[in-house]
C-alpha cells in the first residue's frame, strides 16, 4: 500500500509542477546570429548557449520553466568583418564561449567567465521572440542575409535589402563559378554554403593573443575608433591557450595591447609599455585616454601589437613579459 501511496504522489507531483516548455527564437536579421536564453529561478539566474540561427530560420530552447521571467542575447556569428553586432539589455548574466549550460552563476570572473547584457523579454515573447534590424527584412530576411554574406566575402552586392534583383542573382552566379556548385533555388543551401566560406576567409583575420605564460592572463585591448580613442577588457587567457581579441581585418598602428596575470589576489603587469590608456579591475569600456584617475580608471602603459599581416596580427606572452615572473 505505501508504495502505491508513493507513486501516486509522485504522479500528482508531475500533475501540478511547472512544465518545462520550449521557447523560440526568431532572426529576421541579415546575419547569421549566436543567440543564448536565460531565466530566473530560486538559484538565481540560469543560461544556456549558443544556438546559431540563420537569417530567416528560428531556434528552440528547451528547459527553460514556465511562468519565469526569461531574458535573451544575440550576437553575430564570426562570419562578418566590423567587430560583433548585439542584440542586448541591461540584465548582466554569465556566459561561456563554446556552447554552454549554467545554473545560478553569479560571480562570472570566479569562474572563468564572461559576462553578457541580456535583454529582458515581455510575457508575450517568451513563447517566440523576434530578432529584427532597423531595416525591418521580415520574410526577405533569407534573400537579405544572402546579400549581406556576398557583400562580406568581397562580390558586388551595393544593397543589402532582401530582394533578388539580377544584381544579385549575378554575384550568386559569381559564387557558384567559384565555388564549383549550383546552388538553384535552393538559398538554404546556399547560405549555409556563404556562411562556411565567410569563417573560413575569417578565422584567423584580426588580434590573435596566445598565452605561453606560466598563470592565466588578462587582456586589454586599445583602438582608434571614428577618431576617437577606447580601450576595453578583460578577456581571460588560460596558460597556454589563445584566443582573438578582435575579429576584424586590421591596420598598422591601429590597436595597442596590454596584460597581467592573474594569479589569485596577485596580479603581475605587461612590460614595456609606451603608450597610456585606461583599466578598470572588472570589466570595462573607457572612451578617451585621459584623465583617468579622475573618471575612476587606473592609467597603464599598452604596447603596440604587432605590424598585421593581411589583417591578421598575433601576440605572444611568455613569463619575460611580465614584471615579477622574469627569472
Amino acid at each position: 500500500m505505501r508504495a502505491v501511496m508513493v507513486l501516486a504522489v509522485l504522479v500528482l507531483a508531475g500533475i501540478f509542477a511547472p512544465q518545462a516548455r520550449a521557447g523560440e527564437v526568431c532572426n529576421e536579421t541579415s546575419y547569421y546570429v549566436d543567440a543564448a536564453k536565460a531565466w530566473g529561478g530560486e538559484n538565481g539566474i540560469s543560461a544556456q548557449g549558443w544556438q546559431r540561427i540563420a537569417p530567416g530560420s528560428c531556434a528552440r530552447f528547451s528547459g527553460i520553466p514556465a511562468g519565469v521571467p526569461q531574458f535573451l542575447y544575440a550576437r553575430t556569428s564570426e562570419a562578418y568583418l566590423g567587430g560583433a553586432r548585439e542584440w542586448l539589455g541591461r540584465t548582466p548574466v554569465c556566459v561561456d564561449r563554446a556552447n554552454f549550460q549554467i545554473e545560478g552563476a553569479d560571480d562570472c570572473e570566479a569562474m572563468g567567465l564572461e559576462q553578457r547584457e541580456f535583454r529582458q523579454l515581455a510575457p508575450s515573447e517568451r513563447a517566440r521572440a523576434v530578432l529584427v534590424e532597423p531595416d525591418d527584412f521580415g520574410s526577405r530576411a533569407l534573400e537579405a542575409g544572402v546579400q549581406r554574406l556576398l557583400q562580406t566575402l568581397g562580390y558586388e552586392v551595393r544593397v543589402v535589402d532582401g530582394f533578388a534583383g539580377r544584381r544579385s542573382r549575378n554575384q550568386i552566379a559569381a559564387f557558384e563559378r567559384d565555388a564549383g556548385a549550383s546552388f538553384g533555388s535552393n538559398y538554404e543551401r546556399l547560405i549555409e554554403r556563404l556562411h562556411a566560406a565567410a569563417l573560413e576567409r575569417n578565422r584567423e583575420v584580426g588580434l590573435n593573443v596566445c598565452n605561453q605564460a606560466s598563470a592565466p592572463a588578462g587582456i586589454a585591448i586599445a583602438r582608434q575608433r571614428n577618431e576617437r580613442w577606447q580601450s576595453r577588457g578583460w578577456w581571460r587567457i588560460e596558460a597556454g591557450s589563445c584566443m582573438r581579441v578582435i575579429a576584424e581585418r586590421l591596420q598598422p598602428g591601429e590597436v595597442f595591447v596590454f596584460a597581467q596575470t592573474i594569479n589569485g589576489d596577485r596580479t603581475e603587469p605587461l612590460r614595456r609599455g609606451v603608450e597610456a590608456f585606461c583599466v578598470a579591475p572588472g570589466r570595462f569600456t573607457s572612451e578617451g585616454r585621459s584623465n583617468c584617475a579622475e573618471r575612476g580608471y587606473t592609467q597603464v602603459l599598452f604596447r603596440p601589437s604587432p605590424v598585421p599581416v593581411d589583417g591578421v596580427a598575433r601576440v605572444t606572452l611568455e613569463d619575460a613579459d611580465f614584471e615579477d615572473l622574469v627569472q
